[in-house]
């Protein structure tokens, strides 16, 4: 028992007592927040983009679309005034703040009045800032006119100044379709202002209808605008009659998928541990050492539960990391709306996080065995790699279920994969908000279990030959050419 204390000592401390460990460690937190801001970082440093538009069909379809950009410019402003209202002054200021902006219906004209109302002076520059597309005169009217405009060779006057033309639409009249529009940009892959200006242009043409038809422009208006009102109710066992879904209902099925996917990478990453190290020690002759002072079961064992302190570690630290940044920001954003406290209430279910902890042991034992194993059989890097093909792929295979998890937890086929051992600590994981049937839970966990029983006798079979050098890597050449016959 004193040898497999002080492998595993030996074996965790030659991680967590270097620098480089300490640097991973914190830099996990640090580049997921950046990975989780870069969706909006692209989006807030996205260019404005200038277009123009030419109408050829002679209904005023270019101040159409100008109102209708004005019109979403005036709600988006509207919705950040309410925002940062209510972040500085709670409900009473964010109703002041918009009421004071609704004084002016069409316009801009209530900001000023508003800010002061809500005591946000010196924020018109943040709630003003320049719209995402922006129409401007086109600067011509062929397309070997506009070309050099959209390439950057010609640039139009815009409020920043000089710029290139990002896009030009000519709308032209259609027999059947009434308007046919021609899209010029020389950026082939962005579709959002197509998307933007085509919508404008749509709804404009069903309310234009609908008034041929007789109706007011107001009652063409109220018919585009009808939408039934849904309602999401709870149907779970438990729930009250008329309890409806909230975000933090669904909360628990993402962070479950999350979660399978943290625990897919770390499973990933210690079992690398134990292989890399293992090889070493054969390299430098160190497993000999060990194996003249202590048995090999103590080594095995020694090495898993070392490497598993040391992802204990790792969870810890997160997950200390993880505590307090969610109780700075609940207690930052709870005012804003305090829907966003419930959902990090959900976010540290005990009952997750014990799942996770137990799928955890069981993936890293299974797989950190295997590795073990496998490691032992190699005495460099490039030995490894030729075995660690299947391994590999098997250990990939659950992440294309987990894409499909969230939508489909109940599908016949994540059930069926979540059956398979070694995927059941990542798929179960994932399924378990969905609360799947005892009897799934029950025999899909005693299959994971007995299955890593079964891992770890064949591991420590292997591990023992590799240690020993009675099996190498081209033992598995002639373990696949048993049972042919010589040539």
């Amino acid at each position: 028992m004193r040898a497999l204390f002080l492998i595993a000592r030996r074996e965790y401390l030659s991680y967590v007592a270097t620098w480089g460990f300490w640097l991973s460690l914190l830099a996990v937190p640090v580049f997921a927040a950046i990975g989780a801001g870069v969706p909006a970082l692209i989006e807030g440093s996205q260019p404005v983009r200038y277009f123009a538009v030419i109408d050829e069909t002679g209904r005023g379809l270019d101040q159409v679309i100008r109102d209708a950009q004005n019109a979403g410019r005036r709600e988006a402003v509207r919705d950040n005034l309410e925002m940062m209202a209510r972040t500085t002054g709670g409900d009473a200021a964010a109703q002041a703040a918009l009421e004071a902006f609704d004084s002016d219906p069409d316009g801009l004209s209530g900001l000023d009045e508003a800010l002061d109302a809500a005591g946000l002076t010196g924020a018109e520059a943040a709630l003003a800032a320049g719209a995402r597309s922006v129409m401007v005169s086109a600067p011509g009217a062929t397309l070997e006119d506009l070309r050099p405009y959209l390439t950057g060779e010609a640039t139009v006057d815009t409020p920043e100044g000089e710029r290139a033309l990002f896009a030009v639409f000519v709308l032209r009249p259609h027999e059947t379709r009434s308007v046919a529009i021609d899209y010029l940009s020389a950026n082939l892959t962005s579709t959002g202002l197509r998307s933007e200006i085509t919508g404008h242009v749509r709804e404009y043409l069903r309310r234009d209808a609908l008034v041929n038809l007789g109706l007011s422009a107001d009652e063409a208006r109220g018919l585009l605008t009808l939408s039934p009102e849904v309602t999401t109710l709870d149907a779970r066992p438990g729930a009250a009659a008329d309890a409806e879904v909230t975000e933090a209902d669904r909360a628990p099925f993402v962070i479950a998928v999350i979660m399978a996917f943290v625990l897919w990478m770390a499973v990933f990453s210690v079992a690398n541990m134990l292989l890399t190290s293992l090889i070493e020690e054969k390299g430098g002759k160190i497993i000999e050492v060990l194996l003249s002072t202590a048995r090999f079961q103590d080594i095995l064992i020694g090495k898993l539960a070392g490497v598993a302190a040391v992802s204990m570690t790792l969870f810890a630290v997160w997950g200390l990391v993880g505590a307090g940044l969610a109780v700075f920001a609940g207690t930052m954003l709870a005012g804003v709306d305090p829907r966003l406290m419930e959902i990090l209430l959900a976010i540290a279910d005990p009952g997750l996080l014990l799942a996770a902890f137990v799928f955890f042991i069981a993936g890293y034992l299974m797989f950190g065995a295997i590795f073990l194993a496998l490691g032992s059989l190699c005495d460099t890097l490039q030995d490894a790699q030729t075995l660690m093909g299947p391994v590999i792929w098997t250990l990939i295979l659950p992440l294309l279920f987990l894409f499909f998890s969230l939508e489909a937890s109940d599908s016949l086929v994540v059930r069926a994969a979540s059956w398979v051992p070694l995927w059941t600590p990542f798929l179960m994981m994932a399924r378990l908000p969905s609360e799947p049937p005892l009897w799934e839970l029950l025999g899909s966990g005693a299959l994971m279990v007995a299955t890593t029983a079964l891992v770890l006798w064949g591991a420590a079979s292997v591990f023992r030959q590799g240690a020993l050098r009675q099996a190498d890597a081209d033992s598995f050449k002639r373990w696949f050419r048993f049972g042919r016959k010589k040539s």
